[in-house]
């Protein structure tokens, strides 16, 4: 597959080569600079070594000098991106698969991820280390532009993109892994993220570099890949990691009631944390203490409070993570018993808060 990537001007990185502008009368005794003939710049710069761009543009009316080369030069270097013609090699494709079933609360299921690495052929691509050239034909009134570019160099430049990025892939890896050591779940979810996106910007520099014929291309494919599949398998073993049991009691009423505890559990899931059905096979345990400790009415609508203790407790390390005492926000309603429950409902939604605030065992 071929494909000619167009470098819009605003994102052509220029290298800090001499801009030539040469200005002169071209007459009769031929006053052009060679390389506005078409086989010596093939000779010159031959296309197994280099891109070359070459325009011509009239300075016609009352345009500025400045514009037209401007624009000439915008033509070249666009004509030079043209020349970039892109012959996808290869694609790393890696692929993983883990399934896990559970019993109770949290149904069977396969999860199935591939990773691609991103071969993009786009507007924005970068065509760097370019070195332009503009001449004046004062005779003609045109302005000549040659833009031109080593393939060697632009390799070495998309060689230094994707070990830049490849590096910063390694680094986000290793802080999540940190982080999933502290049980740290949803910062090391932020760090696995960070990681593919860095895999993901070696995409473009890896379609251009596979069109400047580097022969060095394959390994560093190789080990995006593989970073790829690393990453893929430890994003597996932290989605799996966090299982917490959801315990404890909610008086209502005088009465047990089962409100706050399933919200609670429904949260945790949703959140990507495995709710445990028995407390022993947990890696946490929230212990929950809900009950109505205050009550008022005001004509015929009745207010409620709810009271909250909670405990996440990390088997792992035998301590607990976070303490939780507070009052929960009123609720009202006309009827006492739907005012309860409403308060209850508010106990589980400040409750997740908390929890999310002070512990970081979901996502």
């Amino acid at each position: 597959m071929k494909r000619a990537i167009m470098i819009a001007a605003a994102v052509i990185a220029v290298a800090a080569l001499p801009h030539g502008i040469a200005f002169g009368q071209a007459g009769q005794g031929g006053m052009l600079p060679p390389w506005v003939n078409d086989t010596w710049r093939e000779s010159q710069y031959p296309p197994g070594e280099w891109y070359v761009g070459y325009s011509v543009d009239a300075v016609t009316g009352g345009a500025k000098l400045s514009d037209v080369q401007r624009r000439a030069e915008r033509a070249a270097q666009l004509k030079l991106a043209e020349g970039v013609s892109v012959n996808i090699k290869s694609v790393s494709v890696t692929g993983t698969e883990s399934k896990r079933t559970t019993d109770g609360k949290n149904a069977s299921e396969t999860v199935k991820k591939d990773y691609k690495q991103q071969i993009l052929a786009s507007t924005d691509a970068e065509v760097a280390k370019v070195e332009l050239t503009t001449f004046h034909d004062q005779a003609n009134n045109r302005v000549h532009a040659l833009a031109k570019v080593r393939k060697a160099d632009l390799a070495a430049y998309y060689v230094s993109r994707i070990d830049y990025y490849q590096q910063n892939a390694e680094n986000d890896l290793k802080l999540a892994k940190q982080f999933a050591d502290s049980d740290k779940k949803r910062s090391a979810v932020e760090k696995i993220a960070d990681a593919m996106k860095n895999i993901n910007e070696c995409g473009k520099y890896t379609e251009l570099l596979s069109a400047v014929d580097y022969k060095d291309t394959k390994r560093l494919v190789d080990k995006g890949a593989a970073l790829l599949r690393e990453i893929a398998a430890f994003e597996t073993k932290v989605q799996e990691s966090a299982s917490i049991f959801v315990g404890g009691r909610e008086i209502l009423n005088e009465k047990d009631v089962s409100i706050v505890i399933p919200s609670i559990q429904s949260m945790l899931s949703e959140s990507g944390c495995r709710v445990a059905d028995r407390r022993e096979e947990s890696n946490f345990i929230l212990t929950v203490d809900v009950r109505d400790c205050e009550k008022s009415a005001s004509g015929s609508f009745f207010y409620v409070y709810a009271c909250v203790k909670a405990d996440v407790y990390n088997v792992k390390t035998g301590r607990s993570d976070a303490k939780m005492n507070f009052t929960a926000p009123k609720a009202g309603w006309t009827n006492e018993e739907k005012a309860g429950k409403k308060a209850f409902e508010e106990a589980a939604s400040a409750l997740w808060k908390e929890v999310r605030e002070k512990t970081e065992i979901c996502k």
